[in-house]
């Protein structure tokens, strides 16, 4: 008696479960079939080769005035090749002639001498860690100038100050009357750690900082007293949302000074995502508000593979270092990877408002879900979030190989 109660309960379990696992199966059957209607392939990742495959977005980012390029990690090889062909792309056919990175401005002003050819020499200063991996785009962009009058030469820019010693060396370049009291201080927060600054530094640079506004100087060196008041600012300043309010001051800045007033952005899907992820306005939810429409996001994302970022090992461990680190198949339908891998196409490119129109991918998109957004770290790897809600165009790769081996 108490077996037939058992099996009668184990049978009313496996009835219960049954048509939810078939209801699941045809569920994913249909998204995976919804699309398959709307993806588009990536045909190469040579950046030299024609842009048959990319054509449609003439159409789709006709008045755009920013288009950001985001990167599921800052570590994927695949995702660089193909966001160094969507630069090209974007210049020779759709006019744009301004770029910014996740990078440090002092810095990248050296990348942007080397490609519009005032140097030969090809210098990264601390804060560029993005723009380092790109020398083919680099190399492209400084042949491309070199047949271009002055008004069609792409300029190349920072997002952001990281670090005092940058900052403060090109203040004292272009401020040399500036009082000895400033300088010495100046001179020594630039020789001290980052990490080593104290408050009364701080107050100190502070002063400095009104000393400069004083002074008489060409209207052009002004951006570098902003810069350097974003970092005195930001010193303390420990919110996860404070660089992106940064970024988008400066993003909005640089569209204003380009000649077409359009600026091409480069930087990390986490920023680059228009919905307050992590509790605060990202960069991209900035630039939604002020732009709207003309306001472009594009997203990447992987299913596995090997990508370029600092080992985490447990909470106050200290990290492995950065080295190729393996990142496992989605197994789990809560991820958005779970469906695209299983897509007609290993590696494509989708347009969120032409996959919105399908009332299945609708749901599917706007739901929110799992994606990889890992950034530097191994860890965390997936956020929760809705691709409808923060990118118009998503870029997967089924397989990731590291950018440095």
């Amino acid at each position: 008696m108490k077996s037939f109660i058992i099996n009668r309960f184990l049978i009313g379990v496996f009835a219960i479960w049954m048509p939810v696992e078939v209801f699941s199966q045809q569920n994913s059957t249909a998204i995976v079939n919804s699309l398959n209607k709307v993806i588009r392939p990536i045909e190469s990742l040579n950046a030299d080769s024609n842009f048959n495959d990319l054509d449609f977005l003439k159409a789709s980012l006709s008045g755009k005035e920013i288009i950001s390029l985001g990167e599921v990690t800052h570590g994927t090889a695949e995702v660089f090749k193909h966001k160094d062909r969507l630069v090209r792309f974007l210049v020779t056919h759709m006019g744009y002639k301004a770029i910014a990175f996740e990078s440090d401005y002092i810095s990248m002003e050296n990348i942007d001498d080397y490609i519009n050819g005032k140097t030969d020499s090809l210098v990264f200063l601390a804060g560029t860690p993005l723009i380092g991996t790109n020398r083919p785009m680099l190399a492209w962009l400084r042949k491309y100038n070199h047949e271009q009058s002055d008004a069609g030469k792409v300029h190349v820019y920072g997002l952001e100050v990281r670090n005092f010693s940058n900052i403060i060396t090109k203040i004292l370049d272009v401020y040399p009357d500036i009082s000895t009291a400033d300088q010495v201080l100046l001179e020594r927060i630039k020789g001290t750690a980052y990490q080593k600054i104290e408050k009364e530094d701080v107050k100190a640079m502070k002063v400095t900082l009104s000393n400069l506004e004083k002074m008489d100087g060409a209207a052009s060196n002004k951006i570098y007293l902003s810069l350097f008041q974003q970092l005195i600012n930001g010193y303390y300043e420990t919110k996860i949302g404070f660089r992106d309010q940064i970024m988008a001051t400066n993003a909005i800045w640089l569209k204003a000074q380009a000649k077409n007033q359009q600026l091409i952005l480069w930087a990390h899907n986490g920023h680059i995502a228009k919905d307050e992820l992590y509790g605060l306005p990202t960069l991209g939810t900035y630039l939604d508000k002020q732009y709207g429409s003309k306001y472009f996001a594009i997203g990447t994302d992987f299913n596995q593979g090997k990508a370029y970022v600092n080992v985490f090992v447990a909470k106050n461990k200290p990290m492995l270092g950065f080295q190729a680190y393996h990142f496992p198949e989605v197994e789990s339908n809560k991820g958005y990877e779970y469906y695209f891998k299983q897509g007609k196409f290993r590696n494509f490119i989708m347009e969120v408002s032409v996959a919105l129109k399908d009332p299945i991918l609708k749901v599917f998109l706007t739901q929110p879900r799992e994606m990889r957004m890992i950034g530097s770290w191994s860890s965390p790897v997936n956020k929760k979030l809705s691709i409808a809600k923060n990118f118009d165009l998503i870029v997967f790769f089924d397989k990731a190989s590291s950018q440095y081996n």
